[in-house]
């Protein structure tokens, strides 16, 4: 009998920018895990995560301080328990209801904060 692979945890992203979207997805791909990438508030609502494993939701800088917060509501709602992590606009304040947050502009920081929130899943 062979035996059964457990599904790999997956990164969440949401963006804002394409070409943001496109470069953090590369960086994140790097780390291993399948990564499901959205861009803009809607797509990012709309997306149907049912039958997957999420290890970690990370939320870009691009939109408004307010829509990033509903959003983590957002998913705060519909994926409980999963880490959110919010990358955060030079002189942002974090966001309460996100587990984590980085500056958007220190990927070393973020990568590190990603790896420790799939790490504590596995």
């Amino acid at each position: 009998m062979l035996p059964t692979r457990k599904p790999m945890t997956a990164i969440v992203q949401v963006e804002f920018r394409p070409s943001i979207l496109s470069i953090r997805e590369d960086i994140l791909q790097s780390l291993g895990h399948p990564v499901v990438s959205v861009l803009g508030l809607q797509a990012a609502r709309s997306l149907d995560l049912s039958g997957r494993l999420v290890g970690v939701i990370v939320i870009g800088h691009g939109a408004s301080w307010q829509e990033r917060r509903d959003l983590i509501a957002h998913f705060r709602n519909t994926l409980s328990g999963v880490p959110i992590l919010a990358l955060l606009r030079r002189e942002e304040e974090t966001f309460s209801g996100a587990d984590l947050s980085c500056p958007a502009d220190d990927p070393p920081q973020w990568i590190r904060i990603v790896r420790q929130a799939l790490a504590g899943i596995q």
